[in-house]
């Protein structure tokens, strides 16, 4: 048996006037039989008007049970499906109507008001059941929740014990009831079950408590993901880029095959025109020649019939003229003439139905090669796309927010101050040999003899000018350098 729902509704005139008579018709010769649940003596015909009269009135009866008035209206109040059985079984009327009250149960509705009408115009048994929503004594509207999977979980059962007919509806509901254990377990438990593992006893729940982050803490976090959006910002404009460039070098290559196919068209067609020109001229100066031939017999009645007779077969067209075509023509130089033309139309027509079959065969060819270019070319650059596009993922999937992070340390580090090269006083020759003297060893004590001199002298002898002190040393150089140049020696 396959229970099937239908769409809500809002007509019981509607949907029970279909169940209670043919199809368009106001017979009754597809109905076996009817029922009604919670109706009283109501004829089914009129069933429906008591059913909206309950809907009607569900504010009321509401306040008249005590139910609170509050909630979503009920915009949809007619439920209709029906109870179809496999095209093999014979239920018995008493055992249809059984089973769908039974139906009713299943969905909660077995205190609602209700229609049930048995049908026989398929290859199967099936009943229809109208049923209102709005309960008739508190107003509330029914809580049709999971009402498929009831039906669906009640039907198998149903098979189990009066024979199965639906084999994937058993595979179905297994799969649901898998699924409804699997979401009650944790991953790990799934697998230890797997395995043969017995599952541990669930640990109680311990409530984690939540610690505050600081207002410097979330400042911190803050600074570090507005880096971390501007770093992306900027990758993101660098990859537009080079997504641009790609697409227009993609571009190019498909212009540059459409400009190829083309020129090829083009050539193709050309070479065709320069074939047949020929051809065309012949044909013009052919039919001109023999137009001013028709023309000028048209006062001789023997030439006129001479022409006629040998050009029958052009003048019909590929089938030669009957004598009673011939005649008019040979007697009215105007037909002739008329024919002739018609004729010579239908020469340049062929010529150019011929030119244009081998035009559009060569441009067929052209298109069939573009087609296999174009989309070997639209293969290959829809693959480079692709992987350029998974490159960037990865480029922009390394921009984390502890890259962030470290950027942010290394820009708050105190930069290394920078080095001074101070450059040395450049020294005389005589200082520069006295200071050679003083830090030398061997001449360590008589070096620190003269500075004992120097200093006593210095301190009994005024200070002199540097440009003094200056002519003293050079005189003292020239005194210890005999013979050298103190200038040429700078």
């Amino acid at each position: 048996m396959i229970p099937r729902m239908h769409k809500r509704g809002s007509s019981f005139k509607g949907v029970c006037g279909y169940i209670l008579h043919d199809q368009g018709q106001k017979t009754r010769n597809r109905v076996d039989w009817v029922m009604t649940q919670h109706l009283g003596d109501i004829a089914p015909d009129d069933a429906w008007s008591a059913m909206r009269d309950t809907w009607r009135d569900r504010t009321a009866l509401k306040i008249m049970a005590g139910v609170p008035t509050t909630g979503r209206d009920n915009k949809t109040p007619v439920l209709h499906y029906t109870l179809a059985w496999h095209a093999s079984d014979k239920p018995s009327p008493e055992h249809m109507q059984k089973t769908a009250l039974e139906s009713l149960k299943v969905l909660g509705l077995a205190e609602h008001q209700a229609v049930i009408a048995a049908h026989n115009d398929k290859g199967h048994l099936h009943v229809h059941v109208v049923v209102n929503t709005v309960h008739p004594e508190t107003g509330k509207t029914s809580q049709l929740k999971y009402s498929k999977e009831k039906f669906s979980k009640w039907a198998e059962a149903y098979e189990r014990e009066h024979g199965i007919h639906c084999e994937e509806r058993i595979k179905n509901n297994e799969k649901r009831r898998e699924a409804k254990r699997s979401r009650a377990r944790n991953p790990s438990d799934i697998l230890m079950a797997a395995s043969g593992i017995d599952l541990p006893a669930k640990k109680p729940y311990v409530p984690v408590k939540h610690k505050a982050v600081s207002r410097k803490q979330w400042f911190e976090k803050k600074d570090i993901t507005d880096r971390m959006k501007a770093m992306r910002a900027s990758l993101d404009a660098d990859l537009k880029a080079e997504r641009d460039a790609t697409w227009a070098r993609h571009t190019g290559e498909r212009n540059a095959l459409d400009a190829k196919t083309q020129i090829a068209i083009d050539t193709g067609r050309k070479q065709i025109e320069d074939r047949y020109r020929p051809r065309w001229r012949d044909l013009y100066r052919n039919q001109k020649k023999e137009a001013k031939h028709v023309e000028r017999i048209a006062g001789n009645v023997l030439e006129r019939a001479a022409y006629v007779f040998q050009n029958r077969e052009r003048l019909g067209g590929g089938k030669p003229l009957t004598l009673r075509q011939i005649l008019p023509l040979i007697q009215s130089p105007k037909k002739l003439q008329a024919r002739v033309a018609q004729m010579h139309e239908r020469d340049r027509r062929e010529l150019a139905r011929e030119a244009k079959f081998e035009t559009k065969f060569m441009s067929d060819n052209a298109m069939n090669r573009h087609r296999a270019e174009f989309s070997a070319l639209r293969d290959r650059q829809a693959g480079e796309r692709q992987t350029e596009r998974d490159a960037q993922a990865i480029k922009r999937q390394g921009v984390s927010f502890a890259m962030a992070k470290a950027a942010m340390i290394k820009e708050a580090e105190p930069a290394p101050e920078p080095r001074s090269f101070k450059r040395p006083e450049r020294q005389s020759p005589l200082q520069e040999r006295f200071q050679e003297a003083v830090t030398s060893p061997s001449a360590a004590p008589a070096a620190k003899a003269e500075r004992d001199v120097k200093q006593v002298a210095n301190e009994n002898t005024p200070a002199l000018s540097r440009a003094e002190q200056i002519k003293r040393d050079m005189a003292e150089w020239r005194k210890r350098n005999q013979g050298r140049d103190f200038g040429r020696e700078l």
